[in-house]
């Protein structure tokens, strides 16, 4: 198999092909992108087989809608543990951490072309299922796939695992969605995850990702390398897109809290009316 990888990655045009592109350092990934995107609609099928045998009951009651986003959140999970343990290796790179726009590392490579294997297989499958996933979702596939796909000729290789730190709020989002399909709002689980996902979205896409797109803009406009205007035009529009996504999905998080404790509130108000009824 590597003597087979070996052949694909390195022959003439295969190098030729990515450099005439303008991606050079994806040479030796490109397989590996093809590999993620399949490895994730493999765990989305996964997910379709074995869910309904390790939670029978939940399986049947979700409807075809619920059933799809369950599995879209077995995919999403997985490649956000994987970036971020790898993320965390990346930013103590020293090397990169010395030339953040312009460094490359096989590491960093290594763990990009996994996502932009994701990401791959996120437009597809969001185009397919647009009526669910909605405009945003399939805006965020877009922007996030040109982004990472842009480290490779290498541009924002050290930036891109601090963006990737964003995926820390997604793991606990989908436990929190996940304990809603299983009925366990009650669960003690339930709470603690929603006070970790509210403080991970706030200080790790609000805080620090609005320090690093000030960073990222700054860095930009003092390079003193060339860089084609196409790419740190998309990056910037990218990066305006991504956290305009990040400011409005928090705000529907607060307001979710917010109904959510009110109708707590008037559950428990109902409660206390009704127990003077009972005691007459």
């Amino acid at each position: 198999m590597n003597a087979v990888y070996d052949i694909l990655v390195s022959n003439s045009a295969s190098v030729g092909f990515f450099n005439t592109i303008g991606l050079p350092r994806l040479a030796p990934y490109w397989p590996r992108v093809f590999a993620s995107a399949a490895a994730f609609e493999l765990i989305f099928r996964i997910g379709q087989a074995i869910t309904p045998v390790i939670f029978p009951s939940t399986w049947t009651r979700l409807n075809k809608i619920e059933k799809y986003k369950w599995c879209v959140r077995l995919v999403s999970i997985a490649h956000a543990c994987y970036m971020v343990t790898t993320s965390l290796v990346i930013i103590a790179n020293s090397k990169l951490r010395s030339s953040p726009l312009h460094g490359y590392d096989p590491v960093a490579e290594s763990a990009y072309s996994v996502t932009v294997g994701y990401f791959l297989w996120d437009i597809i499958d969001t185009y397919k299922n647009i009526q669910v996933a909605g405009l945003g979702f399939m805006a965020h596939a877009i922007m996030s796939f040109g982004v990472y796909l842009l480290s490779f000729t290498p541009f924002l290789q050290y930036y891109g695992a601090c963006f990737m730190m964003f995926e820390v709020s997604t793991i606990f989002l989908n436990v929190h969605l996940f304990l809603e399909d299983l009925g366990l709002q009650d669960a003690i689980l339930y709470f603690i995850n929603g006070m970790a996902l509210v403080s991970s979205f706030f200080f790790a896409r609000i805080v620090y990702g609005t320090i690093l797109s000030i960073n990222v803009w700054k860095d930009i406009a003092n390079m003193e390398t060339h860089v084609s205007p196409f790419i740190t035009g998309f990056v910037k529009l990218a990066n305006i897109t991504l956290m305009s996504l990040s400011y409005y999905w928090f705000s529907v998080i607060i307001m979710t809290a917010k109904r959510n404790a009110l109708d707590a509130d008037l559950i428990r108000a109902l409660d206390e009316m009704d127990k003077p009824e009972k005691a007459n």
